[in-house]
């Protein structure tokens, strides 16, 4: 026998130790420029395998399930030692987790024979190409990959070092538990709709009217009230080609991801004021704002947009189920806290008559709006009517959204409530009303526009409980009118007769008009009615009203009138008194265009003149 030297002994281990090196690592020169590795958070590369029984597997096919995609060679020492790992890896998860073995090189025949003398029993898959390894490595086998659901990588195994069966299973644990979850989540895209019936024709002035800057979700669990989840976006997309085309915005809420469950939802826009400890229903559907709108008007909607939220009960118990591949498309459609409303005359000048005798030009020139509310729940409120000074007790869905006039409920305003009949102290009302009828003044008028231009305000919801409509605390308008009389009756000392003065600087600082004569004095009234009124006294309204004397005053130039006009919200219900016929209900559109008026108003303002038989009391203006 040939005895080897110390030296030849030597090389023959260097040769072994290449020959099972070779086995391990990759030839560099068989795909030059080709070699491309996957790494960690990268999407699994396509590829199609197939198993003994012609079953072919892809990415697309496995996408939904975990998997381990394993390229092996059964001569790698290292392959070797990692077999044992994966068979446990497959005898424990079965097909909870499919473990795809790949040979680099070797045919299927070759690998089962090597699986048969292991005991080994996991599938083996050839690949359809076979360049598939080299998609996946730039480095030795044994190469391991764990694949999510979603065909990305989550972890990678190599012989640097290799795994063993613990660190490979608390891998896949965890990955499937964050699989399990994900399947019970649900991916929602909101769509915000601003309904059409905002829009009027200036849309210039309206732009912002649409605006939505900011948006709050909050999802509250259905059975206990609690809140689950909230999501806050800053930056939503507007949709440019809407489905739905009856609405002027759409806007796109993206990718909130929420447990799949049965919810009650709340979108509330351009408001910062939600505590961030708020966790129940109840307080949540309670809350109030105190600061914005202090002065009950709004001329303008601000550029980030004005409050909105949605009906109440629109997204109550919403089932929120997973779709395959898809979001879940929930559309809301929002409400502006504010009602707008759009005031004008359909004339410059109304002309007075009297069985065809005209006796006065009239100009309404000014409006002033009454009884605005400073303050407003976030969400439109309801009740039925039983019972008088009460606290409200809001829960869903009995008290919200939209309301049966016909069962007697009613819309209910922030203060609803604390509107008690027959109530006339002002100073109880300073802190509900931002312009009270009961203290009226006759400052801060705004200016009415020309004929066939419009004034436009926002303003709150008030509605009142109809006792107390008859008190002046439903919402008006009062507008101030010139009057311009074509001459006034004065008294003559000399010849004790009545004479026609055509000339305004000759007429009194206070005219009277009866029997649509004016007259330039109390006196000039006597000698012309007989009546026997003092000549020296002062006289209000009301303390004229009996002999059928109205008065105007001068002021600023012109002789002034006034209207009131209380804004009555339509509805099909006979009774002129009915619930809601008197008010304004938030995101509503109120047009009040003044077409004709048939007599000369008021020189003062007082409250209480509501009738139940005549809506507008002591005023002859004819509203649209």
């Amino acid at each position: 026998m040939k005895r080897f030297t110390s030296s030849c002994f030597a090389l023959l281990l260097q040769v072994f130790a290449i020959v099972a090196l070779t086995a391990c690592q990759m030839d560099e020169g068989d795909t030059p420029g080709r070699v491309t590795k996957v790494k960690v958070g990268d999407e699994v590369p396509e590829f199609v395998v197939t198993a003994t029984d012609g079953q072919t597997l892809s990415p697309s096919s496995l996408r939904g399930g975990v998997y381990v995609l394993n390229f092996f060679d059964t001569g790698c020492p290292d392959c070797q030692k990692e077999f044992p790992v994966l068979q446990q890896i497959y005898d424990k998860y079965g097909d909870s987790v499919a473990v795809i073995n790949v040979p680099r090189s070797q045919s299927v025949s070759e690998v089962v024979q090597y699986w048969s003398a292991e005991s080994l029993t996991m599938p083996v898959y050839s690949p359809r190409d076979k360049d598939l390894y080299y998609r996946f490595a730039d480095s030795g086998i044994p190469l391991t990959y764990v694949v999510d659901g979603k065909g990305v990588v989550q972890a990678v195994f190599t012989d640097s070092p290799l795994t063993d069966f613990n660190t490979f299973d608390i891998v896949l644990r965890q990955l499937l538990q964050t699989e399990a979850e994900a399947k019970d989540m649900v991916r929602l895209t909101l769509r915000l709709n601003v309904p059409a019936t905002t829009r009027s024709a200036d849309d210039a002035y309206f732009q912002n009217e649409h605006t939505i800057s900011r948006l709050e979700v909050f999802f509250f669990d259905a059975q206990t009230g609690k809140l689950y989840s909230k999501a806050v976006v800053d930056d939503l997309t507007k949709d440019d080609d809407p489905f739905d085309k009856t609405y002027d915005v759409t806007y796109l809420m993206k990718d909130i991801r929420i447990h799949a469950g049965v919810y009650h939802i709340f979108a509330i826009a351009n408001y910062h004021h939600i505590p961030d400890d708020i966790t129940d229903l109840d307080d949540f559907l309670n809350l109030t704002d105190s600061i914005t709108y202090q002065s009950g008007i709004e001329p303008n909607i601000p550029s980030q947009g004005c409050v909105m939220t949605n009906r109440a009960t629109e997204l109550l118990n919403v089932n929120l189920i997973p779709w395959v591949n898809n979001p879940y498309v929930l559309a809301i459609d929002m409400e502006r806290v504010l009602a707008k409303l759009q005031i004008g005359v359909a004339k410059n000048n109304f002309e007075l008559k009297h069985n065809d005798r005209k006796y006065a030009d009239l100009n309404i020139t000014n409006y002033k709006l009454v009884n605005l509310n400073r303050q407003y729940y976030l969400f439109q409120h309801k009740d039925a009517m039983s019972e008088l000074g009460r606290q409200p007790d809001f829960r869903l869905p009995d008290n919200f959204s939209d309301c049966d006039e016909q069962d007697g409920q009613y819309i209910v305003d922030p203060y609803f409530y604390s509107k008690i009949s027959n109530q006339r102290d002002a100073a109880k009302f300073k802190d509900i009303y931002a312009s009270w009828y009961g203290a009226f003044t006759t400052e801060n008028f705004a200016s009415i526009p020309a004929a066939g231009n419009y004034g436009y305000v926002y303003i709150l919801e008030n509605t009142a409980f109809r006792t107390s409509q008859k008190n002046g605390y439903s919402p008006g308008v009062v507008f101030k009118a010139a009057v311009s009389p074509l001459f006034v009756y004065l008294y003559d000392d000399k010849t004790h007769t009545l004479v026609e003065e055509h000339r305004a600087e000759y007429w009194s600082h206070t005219i009277y008009l009866y029997k649509y004569n004016f007259y330039g004095s109390i006196q000039a009234v006597n000698v012309a009615s007989g009546l026997r009124l003092d000549e020296l006294e002062t006289y209000t309204d009301a303390q004229l009203k009996p002999y059928g004397i109205k008065q105007c005053q001068f002021n600023m130039g012109v002789y002034e009138t006034f209207y009131t006009y209380w804004i009555r919200h339509r509805n099909n219900i006979i009774d002129p008194m009915a619930s809601m016929g008197y008010g304004v209900v938030r995101n509503n559109y109120y047009k009040i265009v003044v077409s004709g008026v048939s007599g000369i108003g008021d020189s003062e303002i007082l409250p209480e003149i509501m009738r139940d038989n005549y809506p507008n009391s002591y005023t002859d203006v004819v509203v649209e």
